[in-house]
């Protein structure tokens, strides 16, 4: 069995954390998934409450005003040749 002084540098390493960081990584990816899962079918929910409303006097209304007439413009002086 070689020893860890006949290990080379360029050897990859084991970790013994990977399984665990992998198990975390999913489970927040899981966790992700189901809370936009369910943003989304929250947005999609249609309620059943509706409401009514009932005047009890009308809005006054007020006339529109009356267009303001001009005179027309006088017909320009003939000219002299």
């Amino acid at each position: 069995m070689p020893s860890a002084s006949d290990r080379h540098l360029s050897d990859p390493q084991h970790d013994a954390g990977k399984l665990r960081a992998f198990g975390l990584a999913l489970l927040v990816h899981l966790l992700l998934l189901g809370a936009l899962t369910w943003g989304v079918n929250w947005k999609r929910s249609n309620p059943d409450i509706s409401f009514d409303a009932e005047l009890w006097s009308s809005v006054p209304q007020e006339a529109a005003p009356k267009p303001v007439e001009t005179a027309p413009p006088p017909p320009p002086p003939p000219s002299r040749p």
